[in-house]
């Protein structure tokens, strides 16, 4: 079982730590060993990710841990973006990601469920996330949770165009919920 709760400033190296490690154990096949790593100082760098964690009017930062409180995942949601291609503002799924040793758990269901309840009290009227074209098994998770094609986007790493999909659902506005402004 995995203990979710929110990220704030002082998890700062956590979640570097732990996106570093989950974005290399899932994408390293598509990156250059230089580009990962390029990616990996601009996406985790400490000074933006230290603006994100204080802008919790704009994003929620969530760490999954284990039963020793060990971090085995994590996932950003951003508040009130535009759908891609429709403009809905929603909220954006941007990164969730588990250990590949946690695969095949329940983890990743907890996560997304989670992160489904939370967008919802927050008021958002849908959630939506983009996924790679070439990950088939990520793209059948989400449409087992009732997340639907809804559109593409290009996405290209400097070693290939891989393009996304973008994938989304309408949410239930929570009891007690209030809409976003605009």
């Amino acid at each position: 079982m995995i203990t979710i709760r929110e990220a704030h400033s002082h998890d700062l190296d956590t979640l570097q730590a732990i996106g570093c490690a989950t974005y290399r154990e899932h994408f390293s096949a598509i990156w250059s060993r230089a580009g990962m790593q390029q990616f990996l100082d601009q996406d985790f760098a400490p000074q933006p990710l230290q603006e994100s964690l204080a802008a919790t009017d704009r994003h929620l930062w969530l760490l999954a841990l284990d039963a020793q409180q060990q971090p085995v995942g994590f996932a950003k949601l951003n508040w009130n973006r535009p759908t891609p291609g429709s403009g809905v503002p929603g909220a954006e799924l941007q990164k969730i990601y588990l250990l590949k040793s946690q695969a095949g758990k329940g983890h990743g269901r907890r996560m997304l469920e989670h992160v489904l309840q939370r967008a919802s009290e927050a008021g958002e009227s849908c959630l939506w996330l983009d996924v790679l074209k070439s990950n088939q098994g990520a793209r059948r998770f989400y449409e087992s949770a009732g997340l639907r094609q809804i559109g593409e986007v290009p996405f290209s790493t400097d070693m290939e165009q891989i393009g996304m999909w973008v994938m989304g659902c309408d949410l239930p506005l929570a009891p007690g919920a209030t809409a976003p402004g605009p």
